[in-house]
């Protein structure tokens, strides 16, 4: 998979952007100072990925101050041809959002999937050591990018979730009766089983392979383990656990079982990460699951993904450089930085000729 060229129309500070991607520059490097808009590039690539932002909470953060509408296209090439991909996003008088592929319309779950990338910035560092729902939002996108049934059923499941919470409340106020519940319930199984089983089959893919990544990049013999944490019991069933639950769900007023409440445990040495790991440790792991993304889906669609990496130098010491970027050969790779880095290959472009 490559990305061949990139328009940007009416997106965040550019009016107007064309960029080509050269077939003989597998690195390419933007370069400018802060706040000039070159992680604004990586995030219409993201965009095209998973038709959504890294970091803008409404799509209307993404249109151009002053215009009602932005609109971002692709042309990739992979093993079986080319392809154009295009997201418009509009304003008033409610928001409008419309995708294609070569030019016809399509939804999300046949859009997303198209192209694969990993995106590496610094405060991915928070996945490591912060809340569950980073590291839940992780495994979301690892698999929604090679898998539409899954995309299918995170959609479906959070439509249900959202009426099973609604219920509760319901039921707690007492304007609905309990049975109301088993629908839902069955529902919301259905779908859950899904994502628990894809979920769980990723985290043995990870914790399998990541201990040889992190070695090579650590330069010692740790072992690292990730582990999925389901918030089922033992060999509890989603739909058994939603029963158990039911009573106390219902005082609750929300859903206290089922895979919004998962999480992704990583361990060093036997010990929680986040008991005992310096910075160091962080940056290495980090390196090592992004390493690992990128055989990920490789592996599972038989096309390189696109490594997209922001401002992540500055993150890393010079043995970590080296690392990365004898992995990432023969991987296309934006990369953003204030400065020249004069270790990394390939194209240099400054922002300010945009």
């Amino acid at each position: 998979m490559r990305l061949q060229s990139l328009k940007l129309e009416k997106y965040r500070n550019y009016e107007t952007l064309n960029m080509n991607f050269k077939d003989e520059e597998n690195i390419t490097t933007i370069i400018g100072p802060n706040a000039q808009g070159k992680t604004n590039i990586l995030e219409a690539i993201y965009l095209l990925a998973l038709t959504k932002s890294f970091r803008a909470a409404a799509q209307n953060e993404l249109i151009r101050w002053g215009d009602e509408y932005c609109r971002v296209t692709g042309r990739f090439t992979e093993a079986d041809g080319a392809k154009e991909l295009e997201i418009f996003l509009g304003n008033p008088p409610q928001p409008v959002r419309s995708l294609k592929i070569n030019g016809v319309k399509t939804g999300s779950i046949n859009f997303i999937g198209n192209c694969q990338i990993v995106f590496f910035h610094p405060e991915d560092l928070n996945m490591l050591y912060l809340g569950p729902d980073l590291r839940r939002r992780y495994l979301d996108i690892l698999n929604v990018q090679v898998n539409p049934a899954y995309y299918a059923a995170l959609r479906a499941y959070r439509r249900i979730l959202k009426q099973r919470n609604s219920l509760l409340k319901s039921i707690k106020e007492g304007i609905a009766q309990r049975q109301d519940l088993d629908i839902w319930d069955q529902q919301l199984a259905a779908q859950g089983e899904i994502l628990i089983s894809q979920r769980r089959a990723t985290g043995q893919y990870l914790s399998k392979e990541i201990s040889e990544v992190y070695s090579r990049i650590s330069q010692n013999k740790d072992n690292v383990e990730v582990i999925y944490r389901p918030s089922l019991d033992g060999h509890e069933t989603l739909a058994q656990a939603l029963k158990n639950s039911r009573e106390k769900d219902i005082n609750a007023q929300f859903t206290t079982v089922g895979p919004h409440r998962d999480d992704l445990e990583f361990r060093l040495n036997g010990r929680p990460l986040a008991a005992h790991a310096s910075r160091g440790e962080y940056r290495s792991l980090l390196l090592a699951v992004k390493l690992l993304e990128l055989n990920y889906y490789e592996e599972k669609t038989g096309e390189k993904p696109i490594l997209l990496l922001d401002d992540v130098f500055s993150e890393l010491d010079q043995t970590r450089q080296r690392m990365l970027l004898n992995s990432i050969k023969g991987y296309q790779t934006i990369i953003t930085a204030t400065h020249l880095e004069e270790n990394v290959p390939g194209a240099q472009i400054g922002i300010s000729e945009y």
